[in-house]
């Protein structure tokens, strides 16, 4: 459970850098993530999304037994970005510098809520 509570916050963490940057320093992201992000509309909003997300990590982090049942939001959100960023690596809408990291982190992220959600569920 400690495991589980760990990745949790990384992702919380990891969440709440890049939505915030996102949200409050689009720019900033761009130069980050070697990409434009020409929807000042939906630029915002993704950003708003990733703290939303952010915070769901830190609140099911603090009880991970009682939330254990939410770690499906998670393997979903992070199945998401995998699937998402590998289609714009194939389709060739975007290189591996921009997508290739983010991508790699969210399969990493992937499997470690699954593997430690399961043993979490599986001791309580």
């Amino acid at each position: 459970m400690k495991a589980f509570r760990f990745v949790l916050l990384a992702l919380a963490v990891y969440m709440m850098v890049v939505g915030g940057l996102f949200l409050f320093a689009p720019r900033i992201a761009e130069t980050a993530f070697q990409t434009s992000l020409p929807d000042a509309a939906l630029t915002p909003l993704y950003g708003q999304l990733m703290l939303v997300i952010a915070l769901a990590a830190y609140l099911v982090s603090t009880d991970v037994v009682k939330y254990a049942g939410l770690a499906w939001l998670f393997i979903f959100a992070e199945a998401g970005h995998v699937v998402i960023f590998g289609w714009q690596l194939m389709s060739g809408v975007a290189g591996f510098a921009q997508v290739g990291p983010p991508m790699i982190i969210s399969a990493i992220f992937l499997v470690l809520i699954f593997v430690f959600s399961r043993k979490a569920a599986a001791s309580s």
